[in-house]
Order: structure tokens, then C-alpha cells, then sequence
């Protein structure tokens, strides 16, 4: 019974790690790269950094368009797009 409990507080926990939020690691009016946590799916990872990528090239007027992505060191994945 106690394993039972354990499993299952460990199964609830599991659902409880938020989506992963882009961040902006670089941005010079051209381009922007954009960093995501590598951990859950990868569409919704991609589409929250191109929904990021959007904002931020929307602010010059322009529209992103996915280049390249690259996996840091930690795991971490940084996508280019290009502001267009």
C-alpha cells in the first residue's frame, strides 16, 4: 500500500512541470534567436519560440521566419529566425 502511494504521488507530480517559456537571447533588428527548454514536446516548444520570434519582429514591423536551431550545451535549444 505504501509503494502504491509513492507511485502514485510521483505520477502526480510528473503533470505538474510547467511548458517551457522561450526566452529572447539575442535580438539586433535583423534576427533573433530564441532559447527554449529541450524537455517536452517538441511542437509546442517550436511553436511557442516562433510565437515569441512573431512578437518580437512585429514590434520592427517585419515578420520571423524560422532559420536554424542549434542544442546549447545544457540541453537548452536556441532557434534563428530571421526578421523579414
Amino acid at each position: 500500500m505504501h509503494n502504491t502511494l509513492i507511485i502514485a504521488a510521483i505520477l502526480l507530480l510528473a503533470g505538474c512541470i510547467p511548458p517551457p517559456q522561450p526566452v529572447v537571447s539575442d535580438f539586433n533588428g535583423d534576427s533573433v534567436k530564441i532559447q527554449i527548454a529541450s524537455y517536452g514536446d517538441p511542437a509546442d516548444a517550436k511553436t511557442l519560440s516562433q510565437a515569441e520570434a512573431d512578437r518580437i519582429c512585429a514590434e520592427r514591423g517585419r515578420r520571423a521566419e524560422y532559420a536554424s536551431t542549434r542544442t546549447l550545451p545544457d540541453y537548452t535549444l536556441e532557434n534563428l529566425y530571421l526578421c523579414l
